[in-house]
Parts: C-alpha cells; sequence; structure tokens
C-alpha cells in the first residue's frame, strides 16, 4: 500500500473506531471524512479503493455489494510495528567465508546438474548391395521418373 493510501487507510480506520458498531454506507463515510462536496469526486474514488484493504486485513467488515454495501468496524485493533531487529556486524572475514561456501554450493550444485557427456556409440558396418545378394537376398528396384528419362 503507498502511503497516500496508508493515510487513507488511517484516516478510516479512525472513522470506523470512532463509532464501532454502527454500520455506514459510502455516502455516510464521505460525509465522516469531508468529502461528500461536489469537487472531491477523485478523493471519493480513493476511500472506494482504500475499503478492500481494510476488508482483507480483517478490520473492517462488508456487508452486501454496490452501492448498497455496509462497512462496521470488526473490533480488531490495528497491531504497532515492531521495533526493527537488531543487526549484527560482520566482520569483513565473515562475509568472505560466507561468500566462498556460497560459491562453493553454486560449484558443487552446478557440477551435479551437469550431465555427463554420452560415449559415442561404435558405429556397425553395414553391408554392402552385393554382399546382401550374396547372402540371398532381393533387391526391387522400384520405378523412378528420372530412370525413365536416361533409357
Amino acid at each position: 500500500m503507498t502511503r497516500k493510501y496508508g493515510e487513507r487507510a488511517a484516516s478510516l480506520r479512525k472513522v470506523f473506531e470512532a463509532a464501532p458498531e454502527e454500520e455506514m454506507t459510502h455516502q455516510v463515510l464521505f460525509e465522516r471524512m469531508g468529502v461528500a462536496s461536489v469537487g472531491q469526486a477523485d478523493e471519493r474514488t480513493n476511500i472506494r479503493n482504500a475499503l478492500p484493504a481494510l476488508v482483507r486485513c480483517g478490520y473492517v467488515l462488508k456487508k452486501g455489494l454496490g452501492p448498497d454495501a455496509t462497512y462496521r468496524h470488526s473490533g480488531k485493533v490495528k497491531r504497532p510495528k515492531a521495533a526493527a531487529p537488531r543487526v549484527r556486524q560482520r566482520s569483513a572475514l565473515d562475509r568472505a567465508s560466507r561468500l566462498v561456501r556460497t560459491r562453493a554450493a553454486r560449484v558443487e550444485l552446478q557440477a551435479a546438474n551437469t550431465p555427463v557427456p554420452a560415449k559415442p556409440k561404435a558405429v556397425e558396418s553395414g553391408e554392402t548391395v552385393e554382399q546382401f545378394e550374396a547372402r540371398g537376398g532381393r533387391v526391387e528396384v522400384l520405378p523412378t521418373f528420372w530412370g525413365r528419362a536416361a533409357a
């Protein structure tokens, strides 16, 4: 969610927290947020676009569809953001050894996945037509158009 939508969602949460048991339509939300006047159609559209995110996270319950939809606070509170975890300072030696380990793992994986070249098959020597006929084979000559042209 972008910063603008985050701020809009925060103001929507305040409206829902102010009236936790009340079911509100789009029009009621627009009036409470002060954007019901004629020149603020873009802001109303942005509010309608921010509502589904609040519904997905379970902060708001939606009932109905389209202009008849009503929204109500679910009672769920927004969790505060956790403090950023402390990052351990790595020494140059730690970074270098980690890099070596990852490179070694990549090379090992690449070696395992590289196909082994197949051994070339020994070429069996075929027999000539004369050897085939000597063995008792019969060769059938099929007529061709270029064979007729030479004759």
